[in-house]
């Protein structure tokens, strides 16, 4: 069989094998681990009160901003190997949300948007997208740091001076990490000096592509974190104005330090993206509570609210764009003539 049939072929197996995962997993999610009768019947309630179907088509257009914007960052960043068009890396961004649906992390997003590329190396392709999360990861350590600290002070009746004591250590621990990537993300090229390292020479040729790590500049990976750090408040008012729209009354201020605090703990707890719900939801049910409970406040409900506003960010951000980019996994080419 011709080499080009041959990769042809490769493709399209790759392809439906790739949306028989994604659909697998999330039919197993959505059909075998989650309450979807009490979720739907919640649903419903919540779509009899005033505007909320407005609010959350408002949420929804929120999640297309959000991922429009990691559209923007990552063009932005692999356009030091291969110019790509706004449409392109919007298509390689919800692919790569559609492979990243069933792997630990979200690893295959990495992979997935490299295949869009046409020229560029993709091992390099995948390098800078590692970069772009980096910088993603360091807008949530940073500012999750902050809210956590925040959060201990504001804990004031009823807790025990040890718990709040491996409070402080928890989140002392997330802010050294803060630290370390934000050296490692603005000084980059440490990373192509390392592997260069770590790597033996008869390796040349892969070793090369960590070149890529000393392509920016401080200020391109300034604007690269600023990309992030918009994108970060984007979700975070995603989540607040669902966890206000499914009854939890919190006032703003409160609400972002506790949805900070959520993603936080989030980006230390390993999971697959279409498995963050049950995670997301009991990180939000006991943070809640311990607000609540410092305020000498019970509301009822709350653990049923805190779990249907998570279910409701995980549904918008990563469910329905994993189901969209299905359509965009055919316009990747996993090998090349």
């Amino acid at each position: 069989m011709p080499k080009a049939k041959l990769n042809k072929t490769a493709n399209y197996i790759i392809k439906i094998l790739i949306i028989f995962l994604s659909f697998g997993f999330i039919g197993y999610r959505l059909c075998y681990k989650e309450d979807i009768a009490g979720l739907y019947n919640s649903f419903v309630m919540i779509g009899s009160e005033p505007y909320a179907i407005v609010i959350l088509v408002s949420v929804v257009l929120l999640m297309l901003c959000n991922w429009s914007v990691e559209s923007l960052k990552w063009q932005y960043l692999v356009g030091k190997i291969e110019q790509v068009s706004f449409r392109r890396s919007f298509m390689a961004v919800w692919a790569g949300l559609t492979i990243g649906s069933f792997t630990p992390y979200r690893t295959g997003e990495y992979f997935g948007r490299a295949f869009i590329l046409t020229k560029a190396n993709r091992w390099e392709g995948v390098f800078i997208t590692i970069t772009g999360s980096l910088g993603q990861l360091l807008a949530t350590l940073l500012f999750g740091s902050i809210a956590g600290f925040w959060f201990l002070f504001s804990l004031q009746n009823g807790f025990a001076a040890g718990n709040l004591n491996m409070g402080y250590i928890i989140v002392g621990a997330a802010s050294l990490m803060a630290i370390v990537v934000f050296i490692l993300y603005f000084k980059i090229s440490f990373i192509k000096t390392f592997f260069r390292k770590l790597i033996p020479a008869r390796f040349e040729r892969f070793r090369a592509h960590f070149d890529v790590y000393s392509y920016f500049s401080l200020q391109e990976l300034l604007i690269a974190f600023l990309f992030s750090s918009f994108r970060y408040v984007i979700f975070t008012m995603q989540f607040y104005i669902l966890m206000r729209l499914c009854g939890i009354d919190i006032p703003l201020v409160d609400g972002v330090m506790i949805v900070s605090c959520i993603f936080l703990t989030m980006s230390a707890i390993p999971s697959f993206a279409l498995s963050e719900i049950g995670v997301r939801g009991s990180v939000s049910i006991l943070l809640l509570e311990m607000y609540f409970e410092n305020l000498s406040q019970h509301p009822t409900g709350l653990a049923s609210d805190a779990v249907l506003a998570s279910f409701f960010i995980w549904f918008i951000n990563l469910i329905i764009p994993a189901l969209i980019g299905v359509v965009f996994v055919f316009r990747l080419k996993f090998f090349r003539n």
